[in-house]
């Protein structure tokens, strides 16, 4: 994955912490009794990437593993979670270590030529410009998956909905479908919001439309229910 911005590796930070890489890791992705950084963030809708990014390293042993690349407001984070003397040590590391990167950077800047300094810096323009275009991607990737169905789909799901459940009850002038349509409508509008994940069957989210009607095409009953549909409709009309 790309690397945004000046970066050190949660490696680097164990090190800096004198701690395990694991207990990083650990306050980044949480474990089965808390929540980590990385899901805290992710619950409300802020962008991980501006703070870590998932990524790998190879050991001594030449085993590759993963880590994460952290910006300076990733290790802001961290340093929240590291009290005492521990904390004051982890930031004044990583403010050093930072601030030496930006002095690299601007030493090798300083010596070139005007006509690369104009091109690194027009590279950077347009760098920023596609960090923008993605992140409004990612906006517009989020949106399209939290929107659901509109009025028009929500009738033609309806639509489908009427025909399976009729065709499974034998036909609107059957005695299944007199006695018991409720119950098998109930029974079908409740499995596709099961399926996916709705608390309504007009709530499906919208990039989900065309695999709800693919899923309603093939609904059945349940057993028992095809069974009482079966005795109803083998009742003799009086």
């Amino acid at each position: 994955m790309k690397q945004i911005g000046q970066t050190i590796t949660t490696v680097e930070i164990a090190e800096m912490t004198e701690t395990t890489h694991f207990d990083v890791l650990k306050k980044l992705e949480g474990a089965k009794d808390r929540k980590g950084i990385i899901k805290v963030l992710t619950d409300n809708q802020m962008s991980v990437s501006d703070y870590f990014t998932e990524s790998t390293y190879k050991d001594a042993s030449g085993k590759e593993n993963k880590c994460y690349l952290v910006t300076k407001l990733g290790c802001d984070f961290l340093a929240n979670k590291f009290t005492g003397e521990k904390g004051i040590l982890f930031t004044a590391k990583y403010v050093k270590r930072f601030h030496e990167m930006e002095d690299t950077i601007l030493r090798g800047f300083d010596g070139l030529s005007t006509e690369m300094q104009a091109l690194i810096m027009h590279d950077k323009k347009i760098q920023s410009v596609i960090e923008h275009i993605e992140k409004s991607d990612n906006r517009i990737e989020h949106l399209e998956s939290n929107m659901v169905i509109d009025y028009g789909q929500q009738q033609v799901l309806k639509e489908k909905v009427n025909s399976r459940v009729t065709y499974w009850l034998g036909g609107k002038n059957s005695n299944a479908y007199n006695d018991i349509s409720k119950v098998v409508f109930s029974e079908c509008n409740k499995d596709i919001q099961r399926y996916f994940n709705a608390n309504s069957r007009n709530n499906i989210p919208r990039i989900k439309f065309d695999d709800a009607i693919k899923y309603v095409e093939n609904w059945e009953p349940c057993h028992n229910t095809k069974l009482v549909i079966t005795d109803c409709n083998n009742q003799l009309n009086i």
